[in-house]
């Protein structure tokens, strides 16, 4: 995965988001596929999810979504004065 431009391993990511007090657990989702027009069917995977505090697995925290929220940064236009 990259971040900031550099190439990161899902394990060293995982035990960065760790040092930063997040847990990592297991979480199974679903992707929905168009069928035949009104059809859809659930493609099923295991991740997993980064959680801090009482929050639970959701889509919200899964480990890459975290990971891109908490280590990316802002690419800003510096000023010149």
């Amino acid at each position: 995965m990259k971040i900031n431009g550099f190439e990161y391993s899902k394990s060293e990511i995982l035990e960065a988001l760790r040092k930063k007090g997040y847990m990592i657990l297991p979480f199974r989702t679903y992707h929905e596929r168009a069928m035949h027009g009104s059809l859809f069917i659930k493609e099923w995977f295991h991740t997993e999810c980064a959680v801090k505090g009482d929050e639970l697995p959701s889509d919200d925290n899964i480990w890459s979504n975290v990971a891109i929220k908490e280590f990316q940064t802002g690419f800003t236009k510096p000023k010149l004065i």
